[in-house]
């Protein structure tokens, strides 16, 4: 009995901490001041080391494009670069569109649309196979974005070691969208 109370309270801790990583903060609170470089301030929800990135385009629903406008460890080139978020997968649109894919890529381009800026942190592996740098992506009023697509069943957990840090939130997020039968849990 004990064990099953800690287990529920562990549960609604993960919870009310996904709530807050997805609930967008007031604009007032979470802004720099008037005059200081966004860069120097990361807000509420957002880690000490994230860096912002300007998105050119939204390839798809867990790909963008992106630069950044400084030298940082992570991304160390000021060209275009391909970002793959971590820690989910989304349907695929090409070569054919898959079930949610155009979905899931609206979602995405909601939250990111080209000309906007987010804010990027690493995990312990930074590109991918095919060169695409993995990150973790934060819009500038705190949402977490890789969270809030497996909430909204947009895409699945997909978690390669050694990038696993947000596992266990990536994963109960997704249970409570594939119970609740959101996105492509409740379509496809």
């Amino acid at each position: 009995m004990i064990r099953r109370a800690g287990i529920g309270i562990l549960c609604l801790a993960v919870i009310a901490i996904a709530i807050w990583w997805l609930v967008p903060r007031d604009a007032a609170t979470t802004a720099p001041p008037t005059g200081a470089p966004s860069t120097s301030l990361p807000l509420p929800g957002i880690p000490a080391e994230a860096f912002e990135m300007t998105v050119e385009s939204v390839h798809d629903g867990d790909t963008i494009r992106a630069h950044v406008d400084a030298h940082n460890a992570v991304v160390t080139d000021l060209e275009s670069t391909r970002v793959r978020l971590i820690g989910l997968d989304t349907p695929e649109i090409s070569p054919a569109v898959e079930c949610w894919g155009d979905e899931a890529t609206a979602s995405l381009s909601t939250l990111l649309p080209p000309g906007s800026t987010v804010w990027a942190a690493a995990d312990l592996e930074v590109l991918d196979q095919y060169g695409r740098h993995l990150l973790y992506l934060w819009t500038p009023d705190g949402r977490f974005v890789n969270a809030a697509l497996v909430a909204q069943g947009d895409g699945v957990v997909m978690v390669f070691a050694p990038n696993t840090l947000h596992e266990q939130l990536f994963r109960s997020l997704e249970a409570e969208a594939s119970a609740a039968g959101r996105g492509l849990w409740g379509a496809c």
